[in-house]
């Protein structure tokens, strides 16, 4: 009983949170972002009000934006095929991983 209650705090802590980002270069030398809102309890909307914080009152653009909705057998297998894969997203209730992507620049 203990168990299943600490995996539904745990499901329900992956399905909350807030995007992420990190900091990425450009081909063309310019600085850019990486802002990664995957899972089901967010959408894009989150990437976009992460970008807003990251760059402020200067304004960005979006130069990529990258999302898939893969089956979770599939994405099982190209994961133990992948053993250098750091993550693989995270899971819905439809038994799908979500995951979202924004590639943003500051103006």
């Amino acid at each position: 009983m203990l168990r299943a209650l600490f995996m539904l705090i745990v499901f329900a802590g992956m399905l909350q949170g807030c995007a992420t980002s990190r900091e990425v270069f450009l081909a063309d030398g310019a600085r850019g972002y990486n802002i990664n809102c995957s899972g089901s309890g967010k959408n894009y909307s989150h990437c976009l009000e992460k970008a807003g914080d990251i760059c402020g009152t200067r304004g960005y653009h979006v130069l990529n934006q990258q999302g898939d909705i893969v089956p979770l057998p599939q994405a099982i297998r190209e994961f133990r095929a992948n053993a250098q894969s750091t993550s693989i997203g995270f899971l819905t209730q439809s038994g799908s991983i979500v995951t979202r992507n924004l590639f943003i620049k500051c103006k």
